[in-house]
């Protein structure tokens, strides 16, 4: 089924009503270039431990593999910019994508409510709905989607609301007649997320993962840190290449409920933090992004900023 524009238009509608900033169609296609620059990426280990980037390379940059009726990505965004902000100079910090409750859930559940709009008021579909939870290049998915364009910080930024959104898709036998425009990339010359990344992690064409902040603290496994690279006053993620690009100086607050910051996270220093004990942590954070890393890593990674801090 190919939709029309009027079908188009009343997907986008209920996408809004869902709480997604913006909602995008694109048909999908084979990623070729970009499947030979990641797979030089990860020729020069610059993926660490992220051993998991290594497998359904295929399908990670030919969307229509994951299932064999897929023609098209219908692709949403979620702002996640929280309102409340956390106390100055606060130590520890972690990133405000993980302040609230675990996008995964939050973002899929209403992407999924979209699907079932469409099931219902449009025509039944054959789809799937992803959040982060499949080998997808979301982030090219969503420019194909004319959604933004890839910083070079490497997120995808929107003209309006920056870097600070979740993406979500649904790949479905739907059919697009056309693509949209493509957003040209509004970057320029400026290197303000590479000249303040604290590790040297952000290059001007890529991004050593094995220094990033947020790798080091989420995704490593391993105890061990290079000693040259700081991580404090970061327990969980990096929000610096963010918070520094002149696309998210005037961040516009989510309206999405489950995306408020639990208190904890907004007010405790190191030693609140070093009082909990693990049934404690599991309890506070059993719907948090913050569970994945678990009780251990966090306590590493809480120890890594004591060190640093000579305390």
């Amino acid at each position: 089924m190919i939709l029309s524009a009027k079908q188009i238009e009343k997907i986008q509608k209920e996408a809004y009503r869902l709480g997604f900033v913006a909602c995008g169609f694109t048909s999908l296609r084979k990623f070729d270039k970009e499947k030979t620059r990641f797979d030089k990426w990860l020729q020069s280990g610059f993926h660490g431990e992220m051993t998991f980037l290594e497998r359904n390379a295929e399908k990670r940059f030919n969307p229509s593999l994951l299932g064999e009726s897929f023609r098209s990505a219908i692709v949403v965004l979620m702002n996640y910019y929280p309102k409340e902000k956390t106390e100055a100079g606060k130590i520890p910090k972690v990133s405000k994508y993980a302040m609230g409750k675990d996008y995964h859930t939050v973002v899929k559940e209403k992407l999924c409510g979209l699907q079932q709009f469409i099931n219902d008021e449009i025509s039944p579909i054959s789809g799937r709905c992803f959040v982060d939870s499949a080998p997808i290049y979301e982030t090219r998915l969503a420019v194909d989607a004319g959604l933004g364009w890839k910083g070079k910080n490497t997120l995808l930024i929107n003209k309006k609301y920056g870097s600070f959104v979740f993406i979500g898709e649904i790949l479905s036998d739907l059919e697009v007649s056309e693509n949209p425009t493509v957003e040209p990339n509004h970057c320029g010359s400026c290197t303000r997320c590479i000249d303040a990344c604290p590790t040297g992690a952000l290059q001007p064409d890529f991004l050593d993962a094995t220094k990033c902040i947020s790798y080091l603290t989420i995704e490593k496994k391993s105890y061990e840190k290079p000693d040259k690279l700081k991580t404090q006053p970061w327990v969980y993620g990096c929000d610096i290449c963010q918070d520094v690009c002149p696309w998210n100086q005037k961040p516009e607050p989510t309206t999405i409920a489950e995306f408020s910051p639990k208190q904890f996270l907004l007010s405790a220093g190191i030693s609140e933090w070093v009082k909990l004990n693990e049934p404690e942590f599991k309890n506070l954070f059993s719907d948090s992004p913050l569970l994945r890393t678990g009780f251990k890593r966090m306590q590493r990674n809480l120890k890594w900023i004591k060190n640093e801090r000579g305390s």
